[in-house]
């Protein structure tokens, strides 16, 4: 049964309410999750962008308050020169190694060219940085060899990167986030208008069955008259069996069983029920039996006496 659809106005409210839910959702999304991402991801360009000895530098410091700090120019040049940053923590010597482009993957094959360099210069440790990304593999190569990457690196660096770059950063996060907003808005009002048209348009009526309700009953009882009697077994033994068994479903009989041949003997248990007329109706349905002699066997303690008739002659 097809429900009847919303009114106009109601419809154009809950529309209204899902298209402003969808859109506060959206931006929700795009101000706070959306937006860090796209600057993380800028700085990251802006990173990528810059010569090796500026990252080298802001690394340097930025690794500072964890014990780091540059060796000095004699050390240096007593040791002689290497493509890595010479570090000093707790007196050791840690080596850096800063690989430009956000494109770029450290894999285990540069973890152990670190680790062959640390071995030469007899470092205890290294350090690996890179705008790009870590391989999974290159993490588990070595215990002594630190790796920051991607998201970590601009985490690291962000407060010492120039007030410019920052502004600069912001302000491309910002504008990526007002355009795809403007998007999510545009979105969510075809939402709305969608869910408030479905809402007030009415549902397609039901195929109409009710005249095939009506004319079943008397297309049953045309099928019922027109019918023909149906048809007895085939073989004598079968129609016995058959008429036996439809003569015990009548009111009044308990059992009915052929005696001889030509003799079927009913048992009754109400004579008054079963009655001469509903015995015969049955018998005639069989061309082969119906003038049978039929023994009516009345109950037990029933006083009166065993009657034979018959329902046809031959």
């Amino acid at each position: 049964m097809p429900t009847d659809p919303m009114s106009p106005v109601l419809a154009a409210i809950v529309g209204l309410l899902v298209a402003l839910l969808a859109a506060v959702v959206a931006l929700l999304y795009l101000w706070k999750v959306a937006r860090r991402r796209r600057e993380i991801a800028a700085g990251l360009g802006i990173l990528a962008n810059m010569r090796w000895r500026e990252l080298s530098n802001l690394l340097v410091e930025a690794l500072g308050p964890a014990g780091f700090e540059r060796e000095s120019n004699e050390d240096t040049a007593l040791r002689g020169g290497h493509a890595e940053i010479a570090m000093r923590r707790e007196g050791r010597l840690w080596l850096l190694s800063c690989k430009q482009g956000l494109n770029y993957q450290v894999t285990p094959a540069a973890v152990e060219e670190m680790v062959r360099s640390m071995r030469l210069h007899q470092a205890a440790g290294g350090v690996i940085a890179t705008p790009g990304r870590i391989h999974p593999a290159a993490r588990s190569t070595v215990a002594n060899v630190e790796l920051i990457d991607g998201t970590e690196l601009w985490q690291l660096l962000e407060m010492l990167v120039p007030g410019s770059v920052l502004t600069e950063v912001a302000a491309r996060a910002r504008a990526w986030v007002r355009r795809a907003g403007a998007i999510a808005i545009a979105a969510s009002l075809v939402l709305g208008g969608l869910v408030g048209w479905l809402l007030s348009t009415p549902a397609p009526p039901s195929p109409v069955t009710a005249p095939v309700v009506a004319t079943a009953p008397r297309a049953a009882r045309a099928v019922e008259l027109a019918a023909p009697v149906v048809a007895p077994p085939v073989s004598e033994e079968e129609q016995r069996l058959d008429l036996a068994h439809a003569l015990t479903t009548l009111p009044g009989v308990h059992r009915a069983i052929w005696s001889t041949r030509s003799t079927l003997q009913i048992f009754l248990t109400d004579p008054s029920m079963a009655t001469d007329a509903a015995i015969c109706q049955q018998m005639k349905r069989y061309d082969n039996l119906r003038a049978s002699r039929l023994q009516m066997q009345p109950p037990p303690g029933d006083k009166r006496p065993v009657r034979f008739m018959q329902c046809a002659v031959y």
